[in-house]
This record gives structure tokens, C-alpha cells and sequence, in this order.
């Protein structure tokens, strides 16, 4: 089901609705925490699900969990 143009989030507002910069991003994403971007290249766009998810991802952080507890919670 295509994502409709109001939902989409770049990089950089996605970064800022979660308060992380964009190197925590893109390191989720190469660790498998955080699904990659929809499309590729300069068309690419975040949905609210990766907003939700990295919010979730904050949450276990702050309450001192490592990376790989929090993988295995996503999963």
C-alpha cells in the first residue's frame, strides 16, 4: 500500500521529530534496528513507523539496555 505524500519524512525530519542526528540513523539501519528508507536515492522517504521506532529504540536506551538486548526485543 503506497505511503501517501503527507506521511513521508526525509532524513532530516525524521532526525528532528526523534531529537538523534543522522549518523544514529544511518548506524541503526546498518545494524538492523531501524528498516532502511522507502525508495532509493533522492526520492527516498521515512514513514511514521521509522519515527515510532526509533522513538522505541530511545526509550530502551535510556533505560540503559544494550544494543543487543534491544534487537532481540525488537525482533
Amino acid at each position: 500500500m503506497p505511503v501517501p505524500v503527507s506521511e513521508r519524512l526525509s532524513l532530516q525530519e525524521l532526525t528532528e521529530a526523534a531529537g538523534v542526528p543522522v549518523r544514529t540513523v544511518r548506524y541503526y539501519i546498518a545494524e538492523g534496528l531501524l528498516p532502511p528508507p522507502m525508495g532509493s536515492g533522492p526520492a527516498s522517504f521515512y514513514t511514521p513507523n521509522h519515527l515510532l521506532r526509533l522513538r522505541l529504540i530511545g526509550r530502551m536506551k535510556d533505560a540503559y539496555l544494550p544494543l543487543k538486548e534491544i534487537r532481540r526485543r525488537l525482533e
